[in-house]
C-alpha cells in the first residue's frame, strides 16, 4: 500500500534540498536494503522538517500522521508496534540519546515539533508557496526556512527492519526563517574573552610591512582633463576634498586606527594598505 501526505508548514532543520549523499551519518556507503536492488549502492537526498505540535499527544493523532500509521498497519499488521519500527518521525522533545549520541531535544528547531525525515534518490522539485511557480535557483531554500512537503508513504518491505519510507515528491517554499548553521556557533565558544599576550596588537605596528593586495580587475587611475571654457576668465576649481581609501590589505581597519597606531600616510601607501 502506498499513500501520499502534504504536510503543514514546517521548518527545514536537517539535510539539504539540493545536495545528495552516498554515505550515511556514520560514513558508511548507502545501499539498498531490500527489493531487486538490495545490496547495491544508492544516492540519497535527505532532509528533515519540523512540524509544530498542536493539542495532540502523539503525531498519529494528526491528519498526516494517521495516513502514515495506516500505511504501516497495512504493510506490517503484526510488527508495526515494535519498539524499533522505523517510522521516520521523531518527537523533537525526546531526551532519548540516538545513534549519534545526541538527544533530539538538544537540536536547534526540534523542541516543540514533530520531526519528519524525508529521503529519495532524486532531488525534489521546489515551488513557491502556492505551487504556481517552480523555483529553479540553486540553494534558494536553506536550513531554517519554512516549507511544505508533498510525499509518498510506503512500507519498506523488510521483515528484519520493518518501517516506512517517506519519499519527498514536491516541496513548496513557504517563507524565510532564521538560518540554521551546522557545527558550533563561533559567537558562543569563548572567542575574544582571553587577554592578549605581551607583544600582541589588534593593529599592525607602523614598522610592519603588509603585503599589498590589488583588487581584482583594478585599473590605473588617470588624471581628469580640465576643460577650459571658450570665453571668459579661467577659474581654478576648488581643491578636491581629501578622500582616504583603505585597501583590502588594511584588513578592515580604518585610517584613524592606523594613525593611532603610529602609521604615517607614506607608510600606509608604500605598504599597500591605503590608496595613493
Amino acid at each position: 500500500m502506498t499513500d501520499v501526505i502534504t504536510t503543514p508548514v514546517g521548518r527545514l532543520v536537517e539535510g539539504s534540498l539540493y545536495k545528495g549523499n552516498d554515505r550515511d551519518a556514520d560514513g558508511n556507503p548507502l545501499i539498498y536494503k531490500s527489493g531487486k536492488n538490495a545490496g547495491q549502492s544508492r544516492f540519497d537526498f535527505y532532509f528533515a522538517v519540523a512540524i509544530p505540535k498542536g493539542s495532540e499527544a502523539h503525531w498519529n493523532q494528526t491528519e498526516w500522521g494517521q495516513i502514515v500509521e495506516n500505511v504501516a498497519k497495512t504493510a506490517f499488521p503484526k510488527t508495526y508496534q515494535r519498539h524499533d519500527f522505523s517510522w521516520k518521525i521523531t518527537d523533537g522533545d525526546s531526551t532519548v540519546v540516538n545513534k549519534a549520541n545526541r538527544r533530539p531535544c538538544d537540536k536547534e528547531g526540534f523542541p516543540g515539533h514533530w520531526i519528519i525525515r524525508f529521503s529519495r534518490p532524486f532531488s525534489p522539485k521546489i515551488w513557491n508557496a502556492d505551487g504556481s511557480v517552480q523555483l529553479m535557483d540553486d540553494n534558494f531554500v536553506n536550513l531554517g526556512d519554512y516549507v511544505q512537503v508533498h510525499a509518498s508513504v510506503a512500507g519498506n518491505s523488510s521483515d528484519k527492519t520493518p518501517g516506512v519510507y517517506i519519499n519527498h515528491l514536491l516541496v513548496a517554499f513557504s517563507g524565510y526563517g532564521e538560518r540554521i548553521t551546522l557545527g558550533p556557533d563561533a559567537r558562543t565558544v569563548g572567542f575574544g574573552q582571553a587577554p592578549l599576550p605581551a607583544g600582541a596588537s589588534p593593529i599592525p605596528s607602523a614598522g610592519l610591512v603588509v603585503p599589498a593586495a590589488e583588487p581584482v580587475g583594478s585599473a590605473p587611475a588617470y588624471p581628469k582633463i580640465l576643460t577650459i571654457p571658450a570665453e571668459g576668465p579661467l577659474v581654478s576649481p576648488p581643491p578636491p576634498p581629501v578622500v582616504r581609501v583603505m585597501l583590502p590589505a588594511a584588513g578592515g581597519l580604518t585610517y584613524e586606527q592606523y594613525k593611532a597606531s603610529g602609521w604615517t600616510d607614506e607608510q600606509m601607501i608604500s605598504n599597500g594598505v591605503m590608496q595613493a
